[in-house]
């Protein structure tokens, strides 16, 4: 079992990789904060070139969290697992036990649940090994990947009534048609707006009333809001040049592959909604499960998706009006909030 320090702007967050054989390591990243405050981030399963890839993925994961964590007060910091793996988990039932010791030896400073190819299954079986896991565990009734996409609606709700309200139709172009990209159509489609979506996944499901198109189409199509919900680093400089929409927002962690491919997008005049601004349904949702258990137990899905609706509408709105009398966008307004987090 390996421990190393990465550096991230003169501040050290912990990164631990275990090998766990010669096909499968995984890594732990957290925030040196999880000091005075718990660390909180789920488990992302994928397979990976190097070890240092894992590794980077694991604390750039875990400075988004801290974003979220820092934006919304939840009284948790930044964590992330990332697993290196060609199998999935439910093929390898010893790797979730590691990872359940993993985290017993933090004793309760780092809790995780779902993230990306990592399901509520499988938290059941990590939770035969650890207890430090905030998954809606004992709430079989609310699935946190759906509060995330509320959230992400949320947020494009605000857009479309404080900037986009003298549209006659609203088209929102949506990258990915997982659980939370398909929630966000439902939401979309509902309110009224026209719907493009891409999922890589040639047997994705999209919902009734979605219009399925290429990648290329979807960049090139005119759309009033680009929304990422499928992977990290999906926007880079060569689609960038080609996006053909007004706003992007992202329930995916850290859209952009670089940050040359975020200062085009603006140099484009295309506005970009932060995306621990418009994804944090899900550690809103460990927050409440973490201080009012007994009653999160008790809440349906249409309760929690109006409460996370309820906070992230509150804070986009916030932010969009404050950016607008300041004459500046979003991602500058939060820049001195993201320097802080990021490297604490």
């Amino acid at each position: 079992m390996a421990g190393n320090n990465v550096a991230v702007n003169d501040k050290q967050y912990i990164v631990e990789t275990v090998q766990f054989d010669r096909q499968t390591s995984f890594t732990l990243a957290c925030s040196p904060q999880m000091k005075l405050l718990p660390a909180n981030g789920g488990i992302r399963w994928r397979q990976y070139s190097s070890r240092q890839q894992q590794e980077a993925e694991a604390v750039m994961l875990a400075q988004r969290m801290s974003l979220k964590h820092g934006l919304y007060n939840t009284g948790f910091s930044g964590g992330k697992i990332v697993v290196n793996s060609p199998l999935m988990p439910s093929q390898q039932p010893e790797v979730i036990a590691a990872i359940g010791e993993l985290l017993n030896r933090y004793n309760g400073t780092m809790y995780t649940g779902c993230d990306i190819n990592t399901s509520n299954a499988d938290m059941d079986n990590l939770r035969q090994h650890t207890p430090w896991i905030l998954n809606a565990m004992d709430s079989p009734q609310v699935d946190t990947s759906i509060a995330t996409g509320f959230g992400v609606w949320s947020s494009i709700r605000k857009i479309i009534a404080l900037r986009l309200q003298h549209e006659a139709q609203v088209v929102i172009a949506i990258h990915g048609m997982g659980k939370v990209g398909a929630e966000v159509a439902r939401q979309c489609m509902a309110y009224g707006c026209t719907v493009v979506g891409y999922d890589i996944n040639p047997n994705a499901k999209y919902p009734h009333g979605v219009t399925r198109v290429s990648e290329q189409q979807l960049f090139a199509m005119p759309s009033h809001i680009l929304c990422i919900a499928s992977l990290s680093g999906i926007l880079n400089t060569e689609n960038v040049s080609r996006i053909n929409t007004q706003w992007v927002v992202s329930s995916a962690n850290s859209p952009f592959n670089s940050l040359n491919a975020e200062k085009l997008l603006a140099a484009r005049d295309i506005h970009y909604l932060p995306d621990y601004v418009s994804n944090a349904g899900a550690v809103i949702c460990d927050s409440v499960e973490m201080a009012f258990t007994e009653r999160y137990n008790q809440m349906s899905q249409d309760q929690v998706n109006a409460y996370v609706h309820s906070v992230i509408g509150a804070k986009t709105e916030e932010l969009l009006n404050r950016s607008q009398l300041l004459n500046c966008d979003v991602s500058s307004l939060l820049h001195p909030l993201s320097s802080v987090l990021t490297a604490a």
